[in-house]
This record gives structure tokens, C-alpha cells and sequence, in this order.
């Protein structure tokens, strides 16, 4: 099954993004970050789900907050960990009350992150304790993680991106958590989690750390039951419309995804995201 980001079209509002992509025929829709909280998004998409016949999942940093937090389940800043666990409390809530019924969340960060520096170059003003940011993740995971069985919503865990930028802010190390085969299989070790495997974000890390990016993929893509598919230059996480020609259109040729589901993250017009969809369909 092949859903739609709400993070392909720039709205302010998740109506706005959700109505334009219903109205184009897409009715599989991952509800994402991006756009500003309003007194009544829960109501407009309960309204729009109805309306076309919708079907939604969740991912990550949803629903949208009145003021800005960073969502990190690896953070040791006291607060922001607490937030991070209270978001996803509060997101499984909202799931329930629109019957949906998946979520997804992203890996960790060993580092401080701001509210500004989300998604871009980090400054490196703190470092966290990598064992006491391992268990964070861990202990803050499962507890979400018990929250979703108990609730029947399945819940999946999404590999991280390590670009150039970053790895030269920290000298070379990586602080970020599941860049890669072995960090995955690192987490693994420690905790039982169902793979969302981003072929961009690994396409990034794989070009940062010097490692092969085919074999990378042969080996995750046999564990994950979830992908989320866009595009880049392998140097930072672009979100560009699928490229005919490019290495992770290559691999994404390779992948049988008939039963598997399917996530379209490209930024930009909805010409450009239907001309995805049909690439990934050919």
C-alpha cells in the first residue's frame, strides 16, 4: 500500500495539505510534521476522513504542537525527555479518537538538539552519555511501545540520517542512532522494534560514512515492512521528487512491494508527487 506525507505539500494547515491531496485521488495518507497547530485540526480531519474515504497513518513529530518542541526519546535533558515521552502519550490519544490504527517514530539523537536546528546542521554544544542515552531511548521506546500493543496500534521505528555537515561538527563521530546496518544491529541488541527503513536516510548516511549503499539496502530491506521513499544528492536529506536515474531509484526497482507499505516523502508540487507514485507502480 502506498501512502502520501502530509510533509510533500508546504500549508500551513494539515486541512489544507490533506483536502489538496484527496482532491488529486490519494486517499493513503502519512500524517506528518510541518504545519502550525490550530483549535480544530482534529475536527477537519476527522471530516476530510470521512468526506473521501480516507485512511491515515502517523508518523513522528504529530500531532502539531502550539509551541515548538523537540521530540528526541535519547535526550538526558530532563525536560525535553519528558516532552518527548508526553508528545507520544498524547499522540496515541489522537490516534484512537481517529481510529488510526500506525505509528511510527523516529531513532535517537545522542546530542542537544534546539527547536531551530531540527532537520539541518547541528551546533554540537552538548554531548550526551551514549549509555545513558541508550537507555533513554530504550526504556522511553518501550513504554510507548506497551502503550500501542495495548491499544492495537502498531507502532515502527525509522532509521536516522547522518549527513556530511554533521559528522564534520562532531569530528568524525557519530552521536545519531540506526544510521546504518550496524547501528540498527547495535539496536537490535538492545530492544525488539519492527524497522522503517528510509531509503533516503540511508542513501545520506551510507555516502558520509564510505560504506556501500546497495549492499546496505539488501540487508535491511529483508527485516523492514516499511519504507519511506524520496530522493537526494547523498549528501544531505532533500525530500526531491524520484529520479529515474538515480542510485535510490535503483534500489527501490529491486524491492517487491507488494505487501509492503509504502511511504512517498518528495517535496513539491502534486504533479511531481503523482509522477513519483507512478514510478514507484511501474
Amino acid at each position: 500500500m502506498i501512502y502520501v506525507s502530509s510533509a510533500c505539500l508546504k500549508n500551513n494547515y494539515i486541512s489544507e495539505t490533506v483536502q489538496q491531496l484527496a482532491q488529486n485521488g490519494i486517499r493513503n495518507i502519512e500524517l506528518s510534521g510541518g504545519t502550525k497547530y490550530y483549535s480544530g485540526f482534529e475536527t477537519d480531519l476527522k471530516d476530510l476522513k470521512e468526506k473521501y474515504g480516507l485512511n491515515y497513518v502517523c508518523h513522528a513529530y504529530f500531532p502539531p504542537h502550539k509551541k515548538d518542541i523537540v521530540v528526541n526519546l535519547a535526550s538526558c535533558d530532563d525536560e525535553v525527555y519528558i516532552n518527548s515521552i508526553k508528545h507520544y502519550e498524547e499522540c496515541l490519544e489522537f490516534l484512537k479518537r481517529l481510529e488510526i490504527d500506525t505509528l511510527s517514530i523516529h531513532a535517537g539523537f545522542m546530542v542537544e538538539i534546539g527547536t531551530d536546528e531540527i532537520g539541518k546542521k547541528l551546533s554540537a554544544t552538548k554531548i550526551y552519555n551514549e549509555k545513558k542515552a541508550y537507555d533513554r531511548f530504550v526504556s522511553g521506546y518501550q513504554h510507548i511501545q506497551k502503550l500501542c500493543k495495548e491499544n492495537g496500534i502498531e507502532v515502527y521505528l525509522e532509521n536516522n540520517v547522518l549527513s556530511r555537515e554533521n559528522y564534520q561538527v562532531f569530528g568524525n563521530n557519530n552521536y545519531f542512532m540506526m544510521t546504518d546496518s550496524k547501528t540498527i544491529c547495535e539496536m537490535r541488541e538492545r530492544l525488539d522494534f519492527e524497522l522503517l527503513l528510509d531509503y533516503g536516510h540511508l542513501y545520506v548516511s551510507a555516502n558520509t560514512l564510505g560504506i556501500d549503499y546497495e549492499k546496505e539496502c539488501m540487508q535491511l530491506e529483508k527485516e523492514a515492512k516499511w519504507f519511506h521513499l524520496s530522493d537526494n544528492d547523498g549528501i544531505k536529506d532533500q525530500h526531491l521528487p524520484l529520479n529515474e536515474e538515480s542510485e535510490i531509484v535503483k534500489q527501490i526497482r529491486r524491492l517487491d512491494i507488494r505487501n509492503k507499505r509504502v511511504t512517498l516523502e518528495t517535496s513539491g508540487e502534486i504533479n511531481g508527487i503523482l509522477k513519483s507514485i507512478e514510478m514507484i507502480c511501474e
